[in-house]
């Protein structure tokens, strides 16, 4: 693994757009560059990988996520609950990264289905900086 700089994380997420309310997490990290993009590791919490355009989440806990974002396209990816996995499909509306070695910025908006089903519109917004 290449060599990594530790980071802070300001993990922010709401739902339903401008009427949602913000939730926000701090978080610790690790920053890896790699030869196509990005990686954050934030232990016992999420692995957050931007390569070649594609943002992939991976998110443990009681609610886990395995989702992939990739502009204007839909994306298969599941969450897991107590009560068993659901398959989910993303639709990623905006995606903006501002990445560098000390960190950045990275959003993307998208709509989230499962079986046909609207589950609601979501924001995602990391703010990362080296310590």
């Amino acid at each position: 693994m290449p060599d990594y700089r530790r980071v802070t994380v300001v993990f922010r997420s709401r739902q339903d757009g401008e009427s949602g309310t913000w939730a926000e997490e701090r978080l610790a990290g690790q920053w890896y560059r790699m030869a196509t993009g990005w990686v954050l590791r934030c232990q016992d919490a999420m692995t957050v990988s931007i390569l070649q355009g594609d943002v992939r989440v991976v998110r443990q806990g009681e609610v886990g996520v395995e989702q992939t974002f990739r502009l204007g396209a839909s994306t298969q990816g599941a969450v897991r609950l107590p009560q068993g996995a659901l398959a989910v499909e993303a639709f990623t509306h905006e995606l903006t990264a501002e990445l560098a070695a000390s960190g950045g910025t990275l959003y993307w908006r998208y709509d989230m289905r499962s079986e046909d089903q609207e589950m609601g519109r979501f924001e995602i917004g990391l703010d990362i900086r080296e310590e």
